[in-house]
């Protein structure tokens, strides 16, 4: 089946608009130009087995993912599935290699409609009022699950899938201790981002555009394989970002880490730079076994409706109708 006309030339024209787009913002060279105006570039290199025997001193890798899905209606009629894990290189006889947090979410539970109904009085609509508080539980089963990881695994290098804005946000209280236990027992921390939704650099290097911008274009291909791409910092903060490019793959990654492990964050990228496929997406091979096992899938979601849900409730509170569509 071919598209409808008017579709076929509305993409062509999406297309023409963005080749312009593209070549205006300059060649590769052009771009590194400016970006080293704000910054500089260094190589990273593949580690061999002793080095990071070495830097890890027999304390393991942990990641920290979390994840969740919605089933439901319309509003209030929904309900959220959470999962938060942590996982261990090292396995541990007492503790195991994982530790989980679980949670259900829905606006028919009373213990959170003083929570739904106060962001409904901030002037949100309901579903922007859901989207920020699945965003506030998320962050902070995974605090949760990343605390207890300190505790009890006592990692050398901690992973976070995400960056550490987030965690600032929705968990401050938690993730300031996470910090302070972290930078006490010398635990290296280091927030990946995958999709780049900041600003910062093209507001730095395109001041006054009044384009719609974003990090991600400006990034694209500017750096080498196993290149990373170093800002200078011109204010304090608890947080430092660099963005890497870990695979041939050109699209980059963030990295978030804290200013008191400065010294100790090129070793910590050139291990990631070891473990990450050359020829994959780019993003640290650890993470993707954690977010693999964290999913929360549509069967598995729909599989503990069915056994612990009353069926009939199930029909009244959240089907959709949509669901019994047959065609």
């Amino acid at each position: 089946m071919t598209s409808p006309d008017g579709l076929v030339m509305e993409i062509k024209e999406l297309n023409k608009f963005l080749q312009e787009r593209r070549l205006s913002r300059g060649t590769t060279v052009e771009r590194r130009r400016q970006a080293g105006r704000e910054g500089s570039f260094f190589q990273l290199r593949r580690l061999a087995g002793k080095e990071i025997r070495s830097f890890f001193q027999d304390h393991p890798l942990v990641g920290v993912d979390g994840s969740f899905n919605n089933y439901g209606a319309s509003f209030p009629y929904l309900v959220t599935f959470f999962r938060a894990l942590a996982r261990s290189s090292q396995p541990d006889p007492q503790t195991g290699e994982r530790i989980w947090a679980h949670r259900v979410f829905s606006p028919l539970l009373p213990r959170y409609q003083e929570q739904v109904r106060e962001k409904l009085e901030l002037g949100l609509d309901p579903e922007d009022a859901l989207a920020r508080l699945r965003w506030e539980i998320l962050a902070a089963l995974e605090a949760e699950v990343g605390k207890q990881a300190l505790l009890l695994k006592k990692p050398r290098l901690l992973l976070w899938d995400g960056g550490f804005a987030r965690l600032e946000t929705h968990a401050a209280a938690t993730w300031q201790q996470i910090r302070d236990d972290a930078l006490r027992q010398g635990t290296i921390m280091l927030g990946i981002t995958e999709e780049i939704a900041t600003v910062s650099l093209v507001q730095a290097l395109s001041p006054g555009s009044e384009d719609i911008l974003g990090d991600r274009e400006l990034l694209y291909g500017l750096l080498k394989p196993g290149e990373v791409f170093y800002r200078k910092e011109y204010e304090r903060s608890k947080r430092r970002r660099v963005y890497v490019r870990f695979a041939v793959h050109p699209q980059v990654v963030a990295v978030d880490y804290l200013p008191e492990q400065e010294q100790e964050l090129a070793t910590a990228l050139n291990f990631l730079y070891t473990i990450t496929p050359s020829h994959g997406r780019g993003f640290p091979l650890w993470l993707d076994v954690v977010d693999t096992e964290v999913r929360i899938t549509k069967e598995e979601m729909e599989a503990l409706l069915a056994a612990y849900l009353d069926p009939v409730l199930t029909e009244i509170y959240l089907r959709p109708l949509r669901s019994r569509r047959e065609l």
